[in-house]
């Protein structure tokens, strides 16, 4: 059904490599020197990170979204896009779909006939506004290096011409180029998305990230990313994380995120907090899109103590071991309208035991995960049946399907499950996406079934993959022997020759986030090879 929505509405497009690595963002970094002490401090420290955040309010005095920084907080806008671009960073920014009336942005606007009557916001269902706006971004932007767009309050949140807060009843009495604003106001998130979809695709082959915090059908072949929202940090807003997260991924809009640890934060040195948001993590470490965000206190993960920082970094690290797998994941969420983040009952629709379950989700086709939503150290968790069984991720023990267990949860470990037959490639800990080949990987056998997987790689960064230049590795495991089949395809730069460490997981193996030792090594040219492991 989701293959087929996509059929219709649009495919959505492979976000850039480093999308799926993890995202620090904060309300707000308030000047260039503090943004680029932030990204230095991560490499120091060596914690893995691809995308670093600038909030709102960075105009100044220029006034409200008015496409310019303000010159006294950053001095050197281009010069700290190059910094971070140097250090291995991408740079998000905040950018908002109305402007201040006493900007020059509204004036131009307003003069073209995009302003929504009534209000201050642009009208992007105008092609002509769709035009102006992209204009803005690629000349005050794009044009300096900036990666990505976090296009805010796609609702849109907006002002009467005054400037005075009036949200949405502003809008349901304007009119769009397309009709009355009460009759399109949902689609708003969706038209403003493609102003810059296409305005990218139009200027750059470099691939388009966008992230919102409304969303449309329709809405992902504008690779898009949509959150949550403004959200509390507490145990009752990350348990309704889980299943608003669940039935928007089913809705067939792949990519999703949360403010990890809530938008509204707590305050990091206490330990009621710290346990929260170290739970938050862990859990967003299997989302579509790892991202931290919030406001009141600061959340990079030197600010918690020492204990609670290793387990955040810990996650984080296994994020980048995990991106072979999730980025093999997203090449299908775009060849096959597939989608990463799935309730139980799309891969086990058999079983009436799973309809009622919305606090653990398989996590592509071969992890189980089950986030820990309240300050304890054990959690009950549902096994579907699957042949051959599961197998704990942290010991490596074999558990049978179709039954409830109590699984330890001690505050460093996530209960997460492996399908038996499931073939899992983990790379090796990087800094960003890019800092080096991707060499080894890792390849963890499950037994107790038959399964396969395929590795997917391209350039990470252009459209090249739609005009095929992108490689697929099959490889399957039989119950005895694995198979890593020939390489199909090609792109440049592609690794000709890597190195494949097979892990043949079983009970007490010290698996983990931490490589193990290979039951036999493959040095791969892209022919195809055999070997028996049982």
């Amino acid at each position: 059904m989701i293959a087929a929505y996509r059929q219709l509405t649009g495919a959505a497009p492979l976000l850039p490599k480093w999308a799926y690595g993890y995202w620090q963002s904060k309300e707000r970094y308030k000047r260039q020197e503090e943004l680029l002490s932030v990204a230095r401090e991560f490499r120091r420290r060596e914690i893995p990170a691809d995308v670093i955040v600038q909030d709102w309010k960075y105009w100044g005095r220029h006034g409200w979204n008015a496409f310019k920084f303000d010159e006294e907080s950053y001095p050197d806008p281009r010069q700290m896009v190059s910094e971070l671009h140097r250090i291995g960073f991408k740079l998000m920014i905040s950018i908002w779909p109305r402007f201040g009336v006493d900007t020059e942005v509204f004036r131009v606007f307003k003069e073209k006939g995009c302003i929504l009557p009534g209000t201050t916001c642009y009208d992007p269902f105008s092609e002509e506004g769709r035009r102006l706006y992209w204009s803005y971004i690629k000349r005050a932007f794009l044009d300096i290096g900036i990666d990505a767009w976090w296009l805010d309050a796609t609702e849109p949140e907006t002002a009467d011409l005054e400037g005075r807060w009036g949200f949405y009843y502003a809008f349901h009495d304007t009119r769009t180029a397309m009709g009355p604003g009460a009759r399109y106001l949902n689609a708003y998130s969706l038209m403003t998305c493609r102003a810059v979809y296409e305005g990218q695709r139009s200027a750059t082959n470099r691939r388009v990230l966008i992230l919102t915090r409304s969303a449309f059908a329709g809405q992902q072949r504008y690779a898009a990313v949509t959150w949550s929202g403004d959200i509390w940090s507490d145990w009752m807003e990350l348990r309704r994380q889980l299943p608003a997260g669940l039935n928007f991924s089913i809705s067939g809009l792949p990519y999703w995120t949360t403010d990890c640890g809530g938008f509204f934060s707590g305050d990091p040195d206490t330990e009621a907090y710290s346990e929260v948001f170290v739970r938050w993590i862990q859990w967003s470490t299997f989302c579509p899109i790892m991202r931290v965000h919030g406001t009141l206190f600061a959340k990079e993960p030197w600010r918690f103590k020492r204990k609670v920082e290793e387990i955040i970094v810990k996650y984080i690290r296994l994020r980048y071991r995990l991106l072979p797998y999730i980025y093999s994941l997203a090449w299908r969420v775009y060849s096959e309208g597939y989608t990463m983040m799935r309730p139980l009952v799309m891969d086990f629709p058999n079983d009436e035991r799973v309809l009622d379950i919305d606090d653990e989700y398989m996590f592509g086709p071969a992890i189980l995960v089950c986030p820990v939503t309240e300050p304890a150290r054990r959690r009950r968790v549902y096994l579907p049946p699957t042949p051959g069984g599961w197998y704990d991720f942290w010991s490596g023990e074999r558990l049978e399907g179709g039954r409830w267990v109590n699984a330890d949860a001690p505050l460093d470990r996530i209960p997460l499950y492996i399908r038996a037959g499931s073939v899992l490639p983990l790379g090796p800990v990087i800094q960003y996406v890019g800092e080096r080949a991707e060499d080894p990987i890792e390849l963890r056998v499950y037994p107790g079934a038959s399964g396969s997987f395929t590795l997917y790689e391209d350039d990470g960064e252009t459209y090249s993959y739609e005009r095929g230049e992108y490689s697929l590795i099959p490889i399957e495991w039989d119950g005895e022997r694995l198979t890593i089949g020939g390489r199909r395809g090609g792109f440049p730069g592609m690794l000709k020759e890597r190195t494949f460490k097979v892990v043949v997981v079983r009970k007490e193996r010290g698996v983990g986030v931490g490589e193990s030792e290979p039951d036999a090594v493959v040095h791969y040219d892209g022919s195809k090879t055999t070997l028996r492991l049982i």
